[in-house]
């Protein structure tokens, strides 16, 4: 009987309805997040995946093997949020800015005050927002259609606040617009069709993950 009624809990406990208490375990858990951003940033998979080369089923090229290099910080960041939701998912993606600004190396790049003029910073500011809005889009449902949609957006929050913040970016170092979209083509375009599909993923895992965390964080 106890065991059905802590099933029971367990599967209706979500990043919101249960709102956590600042305890040891929590800690624990915030800084386990922050240290994941550090080590998904300078994780790389690479792998190879068909892709159409063309239009015409007869065409010899019209599969062709595409080899991608993928940084899965961005499905950590909605890991992140749908595990320990808003309030201290944000905390942990504070932590982890106030690191690289300050004290350490952290960043794709590096790190320190300087690093605010980079280029690709406003996808790391955009984690803030993307926390919010896949635990606030996570609140009361937890199955695969509220997951697609707050995948979604999330990743759309991080890829169109990092576009507009390369663009400033642009603007103040006075680059051709050729460059700026280069860069917007390495860091979104393609790129947002793998953050959905390991987004999605990482949003999925995120609930058994809680469960087994969910004595820690309460």
């Amino acid at each position: 009987m106890n065991t059905k009624r802590l099933k029971n809990e367990l599967d209706t406990f979500n990043a919101e309805n249960k709102k956590l208490r600042i305890t040891m375990g929590t800690l624990v858990v915030m800084g386990w997040c922050v240290f994941l951003i550090i080590i998904s940033t300078f994780t790389q998979f690479d792998f190879n995946h068909y892709i159409f080369g063309s239009f015409n089923p007869t065409d010899p090229h019209f599969l062709k093997l595409k080899h991608c290099v993928y940084i899965p910080q961005i499905p950590t960041i909605l890991f992140i949020a749908a595990l320990i939701g808003s309030r201290f998912g944000i905390t942990s993606v504070l932590i982890y800015i106030l690191l690289g600004l300050t004290f350490f190396p952290i960043f794709a790049l590096g790190g320190g005050i300087n690093y605010l003029f980079q280029y690709n910073f406003g996808y790391i500011l955009a984690y803030i927002p993307a926390v919010f809005i896949v635990s606030f889009m996570l609140k009361d449902k937890f199955n695969y259609a509220t997951t697609a949609k707050a995948t979604i957006m999330g990743i759309l929050t991080i890829h169109i606040i990092g576009i507009f913040y390369l663009i400033l970016m642009a603007i103040i170092h006075r680059d051709p617009f050729s460059e700026v979209s280069s860069w917007i083509a390495m860091q979104s375009c393609t790129k947002m069709i793998y953050d959905f599909i390991f987004g999605y993923l990482a949003i999925l895992l995120a609930k058994p993950v809680k469960q087994i965390l969910w004595v820690s964080m309460g």
